[in-house]
């Protein structure tokens, strides 16, 4: 006759079995394609701090984005102690045309870049210099991206209240303390909001039309006609309006206000949103995200929001959470080190496979 305490071990390697059961039934083996690495002494052409060490230990890289398939995007600062042995840092943005197989620098006067926003002819950038002190400062730069001449379209303290946002290729959100307003930056025309859209969060669209949730509608207004209009007649309330990837979405915020039930624009329920899963990458059905434990990557890559998972073990290289850039459903860009003391390479672009 069994005694209580291996009736209770039976319990537990029941429990365990059927937990990793169930698990091996949402995740499963993925695979990714690397097609391209790149390595900044195909760029300088030399080591850095009097040929040490490499060129990549000069570049502090915070931002990584996709411009559109082809075209990467690369930001942060260069210690000029290190290429040239001047004091300082200088911004510095990379871009590449051919899924990063190469790469061309574009130097700023301040220390970093801050943020960039591309579009499809021009990209909105960011940059700063003396961080949050008296002196500190903020300019703004439009890029062409098919010529990449850039040009200064502001500058203002560190410390002031004004923000650019929402920037759709011609237009931006201007704010500066509870003032806000539109700005076109090709034309320099400057559009007032009607007062019922400085009250309520908005989404400035591609299109030139300004979204907004309104009790329960979907609301919109154009910016060229002055006209609103109805585009959505909601069954339930809603606190949150989104607009990702040519859709609307929708969020309602949990009882204790730790999730949020993520909808789409026909109220159907998607995923839900969660400290745990905030940080995900998402477009459309697909989410993504990583953990670095070493000695290798893993990848969790989705096709359903995240219901069930592909997983992928990266054993080459080491890499931190962030920075990182996707290219929808298809492409990955990461900031890495190889294990290989032979090989360089710190760019890297992933394609994801089904």
């Amino acid at each position: 006759m069994m005694n209580l305490n291996n009736i209770r071990k039976i319990i537990c390697i029941i429990l365990l079995i059927s937990i990793n059961y169930g698990c091996s039934q949402n995740t499963k083996l993925g695979q990714m394609k690397w097609i391209s690495k790149y390595d900044f002494f195909d760029l300088y052409k030399k080591n850095v701090s009097n040929g040490n060490f490499g060129p990549e230990t000069g570049l502090k890289l915070t931002i990584l984005k996709f411009l559109n398939e082809n075209t990467i995007l690369l930001a942060g600062s260069k210690d000029l102690h290190s290429f040239y042995n001047k004091p300082g840092y200088s911004a510095v943005v990379f871009i590449s045309t051919d899924k990063g197989k190469s790469y061309q620098e574009i130097a700023f006067p301040e220390e970093t870049v801050k943020f960039i926003t591309p579009s499809e002819k021009y990209t909105l950038i960011e940059t700063g210099s003396g961080g949050n002190s008296q002196s500190g400062k903020v300019v703004l730069y439009l890029m062409n991206n098919h010529t990449l001449e850039y040009k200064k379209i502001d500058e203002y303290s560190s410390k002031s209240k004004i923000m650019y946002s929402q920037f759709n290729g011609e237009n931006v959100v201007y704010s500066e303390n509870d003032n806000q307003k539109i700005v076109n930056f090709l034309t320099k025309e400057e559009i007032e909001l009607p007062d019922y859209l400085k009250k309520t969060p908005f989404i400035l669209k591609k299109d030139n039309t300004v979204t907004s949730l309104l009790k329960d509608e979907i609301q919109e207004y154009n910016l060229k006609t002055k006209q609103q209009r109805v585009i959505k007649k909601l069954k339930s309330n809603y606190d949150v309006l989104y607009y990702e990837n040519e859709e609307y979405l929708l969020g309602k915020s949990g009882r204790f206000k730790t999730e949020m039930t993520i909808y789409n624009q026909n109220e159907g329920e998607l995923f839900v949103e969660n400290e745990k899963t905030i940080e995900y990458y998402r477009y459309r059905n697909f989410a993504c995200y990583f953990k670095e434990t070493r000695p290798y990557v893993t990848f969790y890559y989705s096709y359903d929001y995240g219901r069930t998972w592909n997983e992928y073990h990266a054993k080459d290289f080491f890499t931190t959470t962030i920075p990182k850039g996707f290219y929808k459903d298809q492409l990955i860009v990461l900031d890495v080190a190889f294990y290989d003391k032979n090989d360089n390479s710190h760019i890297i672009v992933g394609e994801f496979q089904k």
